[in-house]
């Protein structure tokens, strides 16, 4: 499973248009009154400012090379402040031998960079957002949980590590492949590494074999 292309919300669009181009360095594609994309490696962000209600945010993660973390990082800090979490900038996650880090854009998105010691590629040249492999997470915020992942069962996403999903907690759901997730996320969770509360904001996300799911403008899951 791979994301190819996800679909975003966003009142901030010419903001978001120069932190991206800007302050990240992307080349910003397919420029239209009410959108805009970014590339990053495999996968393809599509901001836009169709029919939004409210100040939407998301969280998403992008896999970063293996041996590139402490670099990325002093990158990321020429650029904007990195999130804290009980005092600390990053994080390792022992269970998948992962190193991260967050920041957010001027929308409020959660920014994750990762860095799976085991499962991602090196690279030997210097870090850019150009070293991006791809879009490795993304979050869907639903009400059930369980039923999501009824649905997503349809087309092969299973929870990573076989559990029973419950509505509480979170749940990473991924194809038998496993090195790309999608994360079930209850509304009010705190975010990791914020302040923020999950909220429930339309979303679209394609994947590499042009199954679509994601949120619609009623809130509610969709797969197709």
């Amino acid at each position: 499973m791979k994301f190819k292309k996800v679909l975003l919300q966003t009142n901030d669009l010419e903001v978001m248009k120069n932190f991206y181009k800007n302050n990240l360095g992307c080349t910003l594609e397919n420029e239209l009154a009410d959108s805009f994309e970014v590339t990053f490696g495999y996968t393809t962000i599509e901001f836009n400012n169709r029919n939004v209600k409210g100040n939407p945010f998301y969280h998403f993660a992008f896999d970063i090379p293996s041996n590139q973390f402490l670099e990325a990082k002093e990158w990321v800090l020429k650029r904007v402040a990195l999130s804290i979490e009980d005092g600390k900038d990053d994080v390792y996650f022992e269970n998948i031998k992962a190193h991260s880090l967050y920041f957010e854009d001027p929308a409020g998105n959660i920014l994750e960079f990762i860095s799976r010691t085991k499962d991602n590629p090196t690279s030997e040249t210097s870090f850019s957002i150009n070293n991006i492999i791809q879009m490795s997470e993304m979050s869907l915020v639903v009400e059930d949980k369980v039923m999501v992942a009824e649905e997503l069962k349809k087309a092969g996403i299973i929870e990573r590590n076989g559990e029973k999903i419950k509505h509480t907690g979170l749940n990473f759901m991924s194809d038998k492949n496993g090195a790309v997730f999608l994360l079930l996320v209850s509304p009010n969770r705190r975010w990791y590494f914020s302040q923020k509360d999950a909220v429930i904001f339309p979303m679209t996300i394609t994947l590499e074999n042009d199954v679509k799911l994601g949120i619609d403008d009623n809130a509610q899951f969709f797969l197709i």
